[in-house]
């Protein structure tokens, strides 16, 4: 891959490429925007060059690779606790998003990503029984966090983040399952003194694709979020994986996330030369939409004021809409 933007050269270097005198600045920048400075590190170490480094990057990113491994280990904790406290209200909850890859290495604070918060899922109806387990524990639900399929975030004095609680997946992510992947894509685990729930391998890929490209409007902007891919291609390069690639394409029969699906696929052949099953060719849209991203990252510019009139636009039709609904309901039946 011809490395033209800072995004293509980053990825180069994640795939071990170090050319002889990196923009150190321009590539550390770009990796804490994108969340990925440790798999950056990792990366230099592997690929036999770091002594070839500028060596306060090298010193930098060693010390934000400490940083991560201590803060990972107390999140971590944070996880035990919080789980813990809802076994002891006889619920078992599941861990989504990056804390159930986290929960699934033999060292959790060897997770290579940098975790916002920890993502928690129960049912409704175990809500009060997990929240009422949570203020005993000394955690505080976050002013104004509720939300949609969350009734608030979770904190407690000391802790390095904040439990998100779910009482179910997002929309965009619950449309895609039925009761059957839910009942057979679930595993039991235990470890630590506790016991969790975790998505299986196909069913983490499915939630990291609709989650990027669907939930964070990532499909509609156009971006391109390198941390969730880095998570694919551990998923895919995983000896252990068996990712049910049947099952996936038949989650394509939703439009978004068929667009989503074929997008992320696109990107992990362009950046990171790794080609995924597929259940046909890409299609136009796909081909203009991947042209588009690529579009944006190299033209970051361009890209913000490509996405403000786009947002604008789609902005303008939900109001026209909403207010056309009104005024049809208002206007009552034709006689």
């Amino acid at each position: 891959m011809i490395a033209t933007s800072p995004i293509e050269r980053l990825a180069n270097c994640l795939n071990g490429n170090f050319e002889d005198n990196p923009d150190w600045l321009e590539l550390i920048s770009v990796a804490t925007d994108e969340f990925v400075t440790t798999a950056l590190y990792r990366s230099l170490i592997t690929s036999g060059t770091a002594d070839r480094a500028e060596p306060e990057a090298r010193t930098y990113l060693a010390e934000l690779e400490r940083a991560n491994t201590i803060r990972n280990r107390q999140l971590w904790e944070l996880t035990c606790a919080a789980v813990a406290d809802a076994n002891a209200a006889g619920i078992t909850p599941t861990l989504i998003k990056g804390s159930s890859e986290m929960a699934l290495l033999a060292e959790p604070s060897n997770y290579s990503r940098l975790l916002i918060d920890i993502d928690l899922l129960v049912s409704p109806a175990e809500i009060p029984a997990v929240q009422a387990a949570f203020e005993q524990d000394g955690f505080e639900v976050i002013e104004d966090s509720e939300y949609g399929h969350s009734p608030g975030s979770y904190w407690r004095p000391g802790a390095v983040a904040t439990i998100d609680l779910h009482n179910s997946l997002p929309q965009s992510i619950a449309v895609l399952l039925t009761e059957e992947d839910l009942g057979t894509r679930l595993i039991d685990r235990e470890r630590d003194g506790i016991r969790f729930l975790v998505p299986d391998d196909s069913l983490r890929f499915l939630i990291n694709i609709a989650h990027d490209m669907i939930h964070h409007s990532t499909l509609a902007s156009g971006s391109t979020s390198v941390r969730y891919l880095l998570s694919l291609i551990e998923l895919i390069e995983d000896p252990r994986s068996e990712i049910d690639w049947g099952w996936l394409h038949s989650k394509r029969q939703n439009w978004r996330f068929r667009l989503a699906f074929d997008l992320q696929v696109a990107m992990l052949e362009h950046l990171f030369a790794l080609k995924v099953p597929v259940a046909e060719p890409p299609s136009p849209v796909v081909q203009l939409l991947h042209w588009r991203r690529r579009l944006k990252f190299r033209n970051p510019r361009l890209g913000r004021v490509e996405w403000m009139i786009v947002r604008y636009g789609l902005r303008t039709s939900q109001f026209i809409g909403s207010h056309t609904k009104l005024r049809t309901h208002d206007a009552g039946p034709s006689s």
